[in-house]
């Protein structure tokens, strides 16, 4: 038997990590191929790619990046197989490096959303996540809260430019 064959806790540990973490793995293919069924082709030998390759990942590290650097190469090969080349390989990398160092403005941000969340009256945080959750229609909400749907909907911009300015004071670049 192969001393690297994946175990069954492998194979939950990877479907975890991977559904976690396709939409961004996604993404990123998507930003460098700029064709939606490129990306899903290239997605699909991702997968593949991972889970042959599963057994090399280590726990300690970003499962995330570890994708995104298999993909980056799987997008490469994919690129001179269909003879596909929007960009050149210098502007591809370019395009990996800025997707990277957008990835710690992402997470800073998301952060400080969660952090000023917190920071809202109850009834105020709720409106926001029923309207974001998409838990039903402005009608209901607005039904449910016991309100016009105008006044809901000025009341959520009330609540998206407090939120917007709480962001902007935690993350430094208040103008």
């Amino acid at each position: 038997m192969d001393e690297f064959a994946p175990t069954a806790h492998d194979g939950k540990r990877f479907v975890e990590l991977l559904g976690s973490h396709e939409r961004q793995i996604f993404r990123y293919i998507y930003s460098l191929t700029a064709n939606w069924d490129d990306a899903e082709e290239v997605m699909q030998r991702v997968r593949i790619r991972l889970w042959e390759q599963f057994c090399h990942y280590d726990e300690g590290k970003s499962f995330a990046g570890w994708a995104r650097a298999i993909a980056y190469y799987l997008v490469l090969a994919y690129r001179k197989e269909k003879n596909r080349r929007i960009f050149s390989e210098s502007a591809l990398l370019q395009l990996s490096q800025t997707y990277e160092s957008s990835l710690a403005d992402i997470d800073q941000r998301h952060e400080a959303m969660l952090e000023c969340l917190a920071k809202l009256p109850p009834e105020n945080r709720q409106l926001a996540l029923e309207y974001y959750s998409d838990l039903g229609g402005v009608d209901k909400i607005a039904k449910k809260a016991g309100i016009t749907i105008a006044a809901l909907r000025q009341q959520l911009y009330r609540i998206r430019k407090k939120l917007n300015h709480c962001i902007q004071l935690a993350i430094g670049s208040m103008p």
